[in-house]
């Protein structure tokens, strides 16, 4: 980004847009993005990533996202035929991390962000 003097926002927004092209004139497209928009605050990514999804949706365009993102989890009852929400879990064992890999269901309902900053020295209160 810096060598094309565009801000991370900016750049995500283009390539938002290069697969809005690409997806409107192609109906083979399947979309996958890891974190969108984060290059912002988290308000408009929020607003952001929705009306990019709600988008592809009016396309039919079949996506998957990754997002840590909680409130993008409750579009799904919003467009139940076109949404679903998968997480990877994670078990507690001795204050320590195991990470299953299995795929399940629904939001995440663990979060490791606390225990990660704790290992790090930053204990949340």
């Amino acid at each position: 980004s810096l060598n094309d003097q565009t801000s991370t926002f900016k750049a995500e927004l283009n390539r938002l847009k290069m697969i809005l092209d690409v997806t409107g004139s192609d109906q083979k497209s399947f979309v996958l993005i890891d974190e969108m928009l984060r290059g912002t605050n988290s308000k408009d990514k929020y607003l952001g990533s929705k009306v990019f999804i709600e988008k592809l949706i009016s396309q039919r365009t079949p996506a998957l996202f990754a997002t840590h993102d909680l409130q993008l989890s409750e579009m799904e009852s919003d467009y139940s035929e076109y949404i679903r929400n998968y997480h990877f879990d994670i078990k507690l064992s001795a204050g320590e991390m195991n990470f299953d890999y299995i795929l399940k269901e629904g939001p995440c309902k663990t979060f490791n962000a606390a225990l990660l900053l704790k290992e790090i020295g930053l204990a949340l209160d």
